[in-house]
């Protein structure tokens, strides 16, 4: 056991051998060769220099130390490679602070832990630009601080995709600065000490500033304390905040605006209490004359209380009595029970009015009954609840796609009448009946008349109720773009095609060519010449038109490129006055024979279209070379197939000698004419046989042509006795008669 405890402390040794001490200035690169950096006193990165922190280090405090960028800071880590900051062995730290206010520091990726001093951040910027991106910061007194106090223009500051925790404070506080971005981010676990701070905090400290950043898209939930803080404790005018989109949920209070402003539009404020605490459980609390917020198309539900105000506060949930459309409600306050039982839609001890129509409410119990305003007091405000918003939401909108198909999208506002309680939809077509679909269909209209105006309507019908109709207004101006017309391709690679029909409602440009799907080039013309095709691969060509508007489908013609085989099975045999030449057609050639041309020594003999031809005026006991080509009817010429011929003639038969003459050509490719000569007596009996070179016979040929007496060719392509193709490689035939056998080799190369 004592070998393992030694064995792993000169392992920690050695670890620490391979750390980096910094102090003092740095500025350059601190890269993974030399991870982990130790810091071992205060870290300064001096004016106009840059720090930039590698993917995958790791920075550790060694006492209660901070890193001050009067330059600035690039830590950009990756998904799978963070950067690491935090205290040794959970030490806390100073954090790192900013205060360059014209240049920009970046953590992406990054993990910034163990802050715990009162004037200590993760990260505390002042007016300096910072990019904070797909990080995590945790273990904090107080985890980020944006500050613009005092500053004329506030620099850019903004957090992304990052997450806040286990914080004592406020996770992200903002001070005297609009020029804040805090989007997709999760704020979660702060607020933990005793004091009240938001998990979100925003401050006010001077008239001549303001404080009204954008908060959107972010998960703000299980936090001790507020969720979102205005804290305009001076009570200035500045601090209207945008807040959209963010999902405020199990804080001991939602949002508590004291003295603040700003819209609040497309929120879900729910469950925000602490069981049994009375104290708790507003999802909006408001204090003070100058809260004054618009909120709208939130929804806001399962709290102790869903507004509470107090102190002369008021808020607008839907005024449409004024000219703006921009505060016209279409909220959903419901289900907000206190744990006594009683529900609080609205709860106003202020002296002032607040505006609330245009509203979904719950209506059991009765709306009257979840208000507590002036009718309940008289030192209250009135809350002003009329006309009411039905749950029963029509669709958000209609959409109506390319080709006249529409689709019913969303809700127009919040409500706990949600889409899982939808039975379907009704469209109308001029206030007719036309269907009934469900959510997600895409539905075609038919029928229309080209230039007529038509309004589309649909609502939603619910399990217990139906929503007025939403509707748009469509003129049916159908986009045509009429593709080209009989397209054909001819095996040399030409593709032609005729005009669109008549009727395209979008002025021609050009024609696009396309092979297999990829584009090739546009023309003008009716035709194109393909070009680099593979004889007998088979290609699709494609033409479309195009238009100002738009492109026409494809029309496809199937191209085979023009394959141009030479005659089969050329054999011969000799006569005492001419050489008689036999062939067969090609195979698997797709372009009309035009005629056959024989060649003598190079020099043309003949031509025809007859599968036969009869060489004469030769000389007994001279070699021949005798070629044999197909001319198509496309111009193109096949390869030659050809022979070296010795002729003899009949006076001389008698006295030919037996000999194996070679083959033609070698090497081959997919077949070869093999020549020899045979006496009269070796001619009875002769065969010619084939061997790999593992000596094995792989074809015979037994019955030689006519007796095979004279000089004769036969054909050998290259496949065994079963006719099976053989691999390439050398081979070796043999021509046996009698007591005779010679030999040679040949080579096939495929």
């Amino acid at each position: 056991m004592k070998k393992y405890v030694v064995s792993f402390f000169v392992l920690l040794f050695a670890l620490n051998l391979l750390a980096t001490d910094v102090i003092g200035d740095q500025s350059g690169t601190w890269d993974l060769a030399g991870s982990p950096f130790n810091i071992i006193g205060e870290i300064s990165v001096p004016t106009g220099f840059t720090l930039e922190i590698e993917a995958g280090v790791e920075v550790i405090a060694m006492g209660d130390y901070k890193i001050t960028a009067l330059g600035n800071i690039v830590a950009e880590g990756t998904d799978a490679d963070t950067i690491r900051f935090h205290g040794d062995n959970g030490l806390y730290w100073g954090g790192i602070r900013l205060e360059n206010e014209a240049i920009e520091s970046i953590f992406n990726y990054c993990r910034i832990s163990n802050t715990d001093d009162t004037n200590d951040y993760g990260i505390h910027s002042i007016n300096s630009p910072v990019f904070i991106y797909q990080s995590y910061i945790d273990d904090h007194q107080k985890g980020i601080q944006f500050s613009a106090l005092s500053a004329t223009t506030p620099s850019y500051m903004q957090i992304l995709n990052s997450k806040i925790a286990n914080v004592q404070k406020s996770g992200i506080t903002i001070v005297d600065n609009s020029n804040v971005l805090i989007d997709n981010c999760e704020v979660t676990r702060c607020g933990l000490g005793a004091s009240f701070y938001g998990a979100i905090q925003l401050s006010l400290q001077s008239n001549s500033h303001s404080c009204s950043p954008t908060i959107t898209n972010n998960w703000i939930h299980h936090n001790d304390k507020q969720g979102l803080t205005l804290a305009n404790l001076f009570g200035y005018d500045n601090m209207a905040p945008t807040v959209e989109n963010n999902d405020v949920s199990y804080n001991y209070t939602g949002i508590y605006l004291y003295a603040g402003k700003g819209t609040y539009s497309r929120n879900h404020i729910h469950h925000n209490f602490v069981e049994n605490d009375p104290n708790s459980g507003a999802g909006v609390m408001l204090y003070g004359s100058i809260a004054t917020a618009v909120f709208t198309y939130n929804m806001i539900d399962h709290n102790y209380t869903g507004f509470y105000l107090t102190s002369d506060a008021t808020v607008n949930l839907g005024d449409l009595n004024n000219a703006s459309t921009d505060d016209d409600g279409f909220n959903c306050i419901y289900d907000n029970i206190f744990y006594t039982g009683e529900e609080f839609s609205v709860y106003n001890t202020s002296s002032s009015n607040v505006t609330a129509e245009n509203t979904v409410w719950d209506d059991d119990p009765p709306i009257d009954v979840t208000i507590i305003d002036g009718n309940d007091n008289t030192a209250y405000g009135i809350v002003d609840y009329d006309p009411i918003l039905s749950p029963f939401a029509p669709p958000d909108s209609i959409h109506i796609y390319e080709g006249y198909i529409f689709q019913v999208i969303g809700q127009a506002y919040p409500t706990y009448k949600n889409l899982s309680s939808l039975q379907q939809i009704n469209a109308y077509l001029d206030g007719s009946l036309i269907g009934t679909f469900q959510i997600g269909d895409l539905i075609q209209l038919e029928g229309l008349v080209v230039g007529q105006t038509y309004t589309l309507g649909a609502a939603y019908i619910y399990d217990d109720g139906g929503s007025i109709p939403v509707e748009i207004v469509f003129t049916y101006n159908p986009l045509i773009l009429n593709p080209p017309q009989n397209a054909e391709t001819t095996p040399m690679g030409l593709m032609t095609w005729e005009e669109p029909e008549p009727g395209s409602s979008s002025t021609f440009i050009q024609y696009n060519i396309y092979r297999d799907s990829l584009f090739v080039t546009s023309t003008a013309d009716l035709s194109w010449q393909f070009v680099n095709w593979v004889p007998g691969v088979p290609y699709l060509a494609q033409v479309s038109a195009e238009y100002e508007d738009g492109e026409s489908e494809l029309i496809a013609a199937l191209l085979i490129p023009a394959i141009h085989n030479p005659p089969t099975n050329v054999n011969y045999e000799l006569f005492a006055d001419y050489i008689y030449l036999t062939w067969e057609p090609p195979e698997g050639s797709n372009v009309d024979v035009l005629e056959y041309q024989i060649y003598l020594n190079g020099v043309i003999y003949a031509t025809t279209t007859d599968l036969n031809c009869q060489i004469s005026g030769l000389m007994s006991g001279e070699t021949y070379n005798i070629g044999i080509l197909i001319l198509y009817v496309d111009g193109i010429s096949s390869d030659p197939v050809e022979l070296d011929i010795l002729y003899t003639g009949t006076n001389d038969i008698i006295n030919l000698e037996t000999r194996l003459l070679g083959n033609h050509p070698n090497p081959f490719n997919p077949s070869t004419i093999i020549s020899f000569s045979l006496n009269p007596e070796d001619a009875q009996n002769a065969k010619l046989e084939i061997y790999n070179l593992k000596g094995q016979k792989i074809k015979i040929f037994d019955t030689l042509p006519n007796g095979s007496l004279g000089t004769r060719g036969i054909i050998w392509n290259g496949t065994d006795q079963s006719e099976k193709p053989v691999s390439s490689g050398v081979y070796f035939y043999q021509l046996k008669t009698g007591d005779k056998t010679l030999s040679r080799k040949m080579l096939l190369m495929k």
